[in-house]
């Protein structure tokens, strides 16, 4: 094989899918950053968001609440607050900065993603006959350990699906004035397909897969491993579509943040349109 970094015999457009998944993946890990950071309290991003008295983590208008997927649960750091608990050193942090440890986390360690940034962003193949400018792989050792705790972030994740759910029944219940009716925005759509987007890729996840039927070897005997078999199988559909669901799970997540943001900051001047009930 020909030496040097991209160096190959292929004569097909080998580079554009590492080159598109970069681009991917780094314009969704920079989004997420600077929403994060945003909320935040220290240095520039005083200037935004919350600290600046507008906070865009919420949609509240009409009577609704819808809440960004990248700040749930809310976890407000500060004297008075839901997180009055939380060090008073720590007061600067985004609220998003509490949580996203788990589902950054949880798709870090996802066996897709790894592949996929891996090739794009470590060369770890380039792809199939294409020289790279690193030596072997040498497997998942020394800082690539954290790998393993992919099934413990899945756990937090099947936690972390009701929640959400409970942000789409907060998002159609509407209360002023001591009165209370439902409806339903187009910010409530957004959030309902972001769960079902969130938990086909939950359930499709291999660790999940493998724990609700992977390791066994009796699936008829009883009550029990005859629904063992039932969710292995379930999980099979979703993890033969995995990639699809990987991909565009990020994208509905970080569009669902984007549109509370362009609802709720005046840059943008979107307005959360309510399609049924509400006052």
């Amino acid at each position: 094989m020909k030496k040097g970094f991209g160096a190959t015999d292929r004569v097909d457009q080998w580079w554009k899918g590492p080159t598109a998944m970069a681009a991917y993946l780094g314009f969704m890990i920079l989004y997420a950053t600077w929403r994060g950071f945003m909320e935040a309290d220290f240095w520039i991003f005083e200037d935004f968001g919350r600290s600046a008295g507008q906070s865009t983590m919420a949609i509240e208008s009409n009577g609704s609440h819808v809440l960004s997927p990248l700040f749930s649960p809310l976890i407000l750091p500060g004297s008075g607050t839901f997180g009055g608990p939380i060090p008073e050193f720590l007061w600067w942090m985004s609220p998003a900065m509490f949580i996203l440890i788990f589902p950054a986390g949880f798709r870090a360690t996802c066996y897709y993603y790894r592949k996929a940034y891996y090739r794009s962003f470590m060369q770890q193949p380039t792809g199939c006959a294409v020289s790279k400018p690193w030596n072997e792989y040498s497997g998942e050792t020394g800082l690539l350990l954290v790998q393993n705790l992919h099934r413990y972030f899945m756990y937090v994740m099947l936690a972390y699906l009701p929640i959400l759910s409970f942000d789409v029944w907060m998002s159609v219940n509407f209360h002023e004035g001591g009165i209370h009716a439902y409806g339903v925005t187009v910010g409530s759509l957004i959030l309902l397909v972001n769960v079902i987007m969130l938990t086909g890729y939950t359930f499709g996840c291999h660790a999940f897969r493998h724990i609700v039927g992977g390791d066994s070897n009796d699936w008829t005997s009883t009550a029990i491993n005859r629904l063992k078999y039932r969710l292995w199988k379930l999980s099979t559909k979703f993890n033969e579509q995995h990639k699809e669901w990987a991909l565009y799970s990020l994208f509905w997540v970080m569009f669902a943040d984007f549109y509370v943001y362009a609802c709720t900051d005046s840059f943008f001047g979107w307005s959360d349109i309510v399609i049924w009930g509400g006052f």
